[in-house]
């Protein structure tokens, strides 16, 4: 599950321990209090929504309402290594380790830009060379809630090293389980 913010701002998130969907629950995990984070995920918990490539903005995400240049300039991307908050936490990725991408932003550096992966898009814009790009999902998830996530990238293109953040809130439901977080490099190549 991921957690989008508005544009431009630092997000930390607390995070939990769920574990990736389809391993094997621990014997002892028949009764679960929902306000700690589980160990495993449940055997049959519910499918996820896949970002795919035509997925609706996160509704932790801003939009930015600006078309895009006749000619936008591109910079290739390449994923660098993602870390949960904790070993144990499942994390609804959009991009993984490894993937490569297209930055297309406004050549003049102010306003409109996106980032196209096979998982996804990422939309945003760059300000003076700073890109804040923003995607995810929304899904329900074992414990009855409804989760988004937001999956930022940003920083400065010029840096070569953009920081991906990966966050995550429940939008509906009670009694949810604890939200994890990620961080990761995107390198500009």
């Amino acid at each position: 599950m991921r957690v989008f913010v508005a544009w431009l701002a630092i997000v930390s998130c607390a995070c939990g321990a769920r574990t990736e969907l389809g391993a094997p629950a621990p014997e002892d995990a028949s009764v679960v209090d929902a306000t700690e984070p589980h160990d495993a995920a449940p055997e049959e918990a519910p499918p996820i929504d896949d970002a795919g490539t035509d997925a609706p903005l996160s509704p932790l995400c801003t939009a930015y309402d600006a078309g895009a240049p006749a000619s936008p300039c591109t910079a290739p991307l390449h994923v660098g290594a993602i870390t949960p908050s904790s070993a144990t936490c499942y994390v609804d990725l959009i991009v993984h380790e490894g993937d490569e991408g297209t930055a297309l932003f406004d050549c003049d550096g102010g306003g409109w830009a996106e980032a196209h992966f096979a998982g996804g898009t990422f939309t945003g814009a760059i300000q003076n060379g700073e890109v804040d790009l923003c995607s995810g999902t929304t899904f329900p998830w074992s414990d009855g809630c409804t989760w988004a996530s937001a999956q930022r990238i940003s920083g400065n293109l010029e840096s070569k090293t953009l920081t991906f953040t990966y966050d995550e809130q429940p939008i509906a439901g009670t009694g949810c389980e604890s939200a994890c977080s990620a961080t990761g490099t995107v390198l500009v190549q």
